[in-house]
């Protein structure tokens, strides 16, 4: 990732309630978007763990899990997430699945946002709830194997000269 906005957790500590606001206007590179990312993303120490939130908007562009075509989608992103911080790395809490900062460490806020924004992205991806897939074309008359149309033309003429009973 080439967007680093980094955040000093201890200089948190100093900035008017504790919060950080960052007003976002960025592209992703390895994010496909017709518009740049836009929105807020604040960062509020709660002493023993990280407060982030956004709120942002863009316009990425899909592949249809279905017809395969391309289409535009408005991803919007609101969420919350709460990192705890840990004095020590010992004192992290045993659970795997709560994010962990150590209290004097850094956050990348782009990184963090990039993954919340890939997060968002829908699953499955569909142009439309009612999209059919993809159909292979249908021909309008039977294909026609002309190493045979000799054949087809003598029979249609030996059907047309044969008397009637």
């Amino acid at each position: 990732m080439t967007h680093a906005h980094w955040l000093t957790i201890p200089e948190l500590l100093r900035l008017p309630a504790q919060t950080y606001e960052w007003r976002v206007d960025i592209e992703f590179p390895d994010l496909a978007t017709l518009t740049p990312v836009q929105g807020i993303v604040t960062a509020t120490h709660r002493h023993t763990y990280l407060e982030l939130r956004a709120g942002v908007q863009t316009i990425v562009t899909l592949c249809c899990d279905r017809c395969l075509q391309y289409y535009n989608y408005r991803l919007e992103c609101t969420t919350t997430e709460l990192i705890w911080l840990a004095e020590t790395p010992a004192s992290q809490p045993d659970d795997d699945l709560v994010e962990t900062l150590p209290a004097t460490g850094r956050l990348d806020l782009a990184d963090w946002l990039y993954q919340q924004l890939c997060l968002a992205l829908p699953y499955p991806k569909y142009c439309d709830p009612n999209c059919a897939g993809i159909h292979p074309p249908t021909p309008a008359e039977p294909p026609i194997d002309y190493r045979w149309a000799a054949l087809a033309q003598l029979q249609s003429a030996l059907e047309r000269s044969e008397p009637s009973p």
